[in-house]
This record gives C-alpha cells, structure tokens and sequence, in this order.
C-alpha cells in the first residue's frame, strides 16, 4: 500500500532520516555482526533514498538497488542519490525484478507491514538472496497497528497482521533463520532483526 498524506510527512522529515542515519544504522550494524562493505544490496521501499543512503555510508555497501510502489518517492530518491552507486526503480516487494540469488543482502525499514500478503513478500525476499545473504528488518507488530493513532491517521491493511514470532516463524519457512533474539523496541511496538538464507 502507498502512505497517505500524514504517513508521508512522518516518514520524510528530517527527524526520521535522523532516526535513520543514527539509531537504526548502529541497530542493523550491530545485528549484521560489522558492516556490509563490498556487499550489494537491495532496499525494499525506498520512499526518498534515505534508507539507501544510510546502507552506502553508514553501513558501508558496495552498491544499492532500490525500488519504491511510489513513482513520485522514486523521482525524490532519484534526485537525492544522482551519482551515487543506486539503482532505482518502480516496484513491488511481491514481485521483485531481481533474479534469484542476486543479492548479498536485504534491508526492510518498515516496509512489510504495509503490504497485504506479507508472506509472499518474505518469499521473494528469500528468493532474491544468494545462500549465506543477510535480511536485516525493522518492523511494526500487529499490537501497534491496533492503537487508535494508527488506526485513524494512517493506511495499513487491517487483516493479516503479524506480532515478531509470527514474522520469525514465517521467515523459517522460507530459509530465513535469525542471527540472534528479536529486539523490541518503543515499548513493544517495534521490533528489529537479522536473518540469513540457509
């Protein structure tokens, strides 16, 4: 699903690229064991390139893909990343356009919980990494997207929402095996990960 008007302005400020560049960089950092040098990486949902930026300088990757269902978040992250090692595109975590074992790693800021069949996203997830590639996620729980601010001022799919072991044990099904313990974080409504392809 695309954000809506408020969830744009919470998610393009610069107080969430803050976040971004300094708490969930030293999150994925610590849960990735070192940083990603060398490495390609694909970032599903990349709204205005903040996400790619903080893989390419604070985690150290080699080269980004991106892609966004937005066109219009697509153009921003095209003007804010030009010349930069990023390729970008118009896409859908459902069906993504890399071929199979094609990538070192994946990093989801948010992004699952706004699409509806979140299981064959994980799917494609999988597929698209090479044996031994790294998911690194942050996601938000089924619980919090219940809460009356969620619920009234933004538009996420209201069936088939996961908690963290839910989210856990459907990356089991598709080889995705975590690196360690879930870490929960904004008193439970957020969780964050790692999980390598076996």
């Amino acid at each position: 699903m695309k954000l809506n008007s408020v969830e744009r302005a919470m998610m393009n400020n610069p107080l969430r690229a803050a976040h971004q560049h300094r708490r969930e960089a030293a999150w994925f950092r610590r849960l990735a064991g070192g940083d990603l040098a060398g490495q390609h990486v694909l970032e599903i949902g990349c709204g205005r390139g903040v996400g790619a930026e903080v893989i390419l300088d604070r985690l150290g990757a080699q080269q980004v893909t991106a892609f966004d269902l937005d066109d219009s978040m697509v153009e921003l992250a095209r003007k804010r990343l030009h010349g930069r090692p990023v390729s970008l595109s118009v896409g859908d975590v459902n069906a993504i356009s890399q071929p199979a074992a094609s990538v070192d790693a994946v990093v989801d800021f948010g992004i699952i919980h706004h699409v509806p069949d979140w299981q064959g996203a994980i799917g494609e997830i999988a597929r698209v990494l090479r044996p031994g590639g790294l998911l690194l996620f942050e996601e938000i729980t089924r619980h919090a997207l219940e809460w009356w601010a969620f619920r009234a001022l933004t538009d996420h799919p209201r069936e088939n929402r996961f908690e963290a072991d839910e989210f856990a044990a459907e990356l089991g099904r598709h080889g995705l095996h975590g690196t360690g313990t879930l870490e929960h974080r904004a008193g439970g409504a957020l969780f964050v990960g790692a999980a390598r392809k076996v």
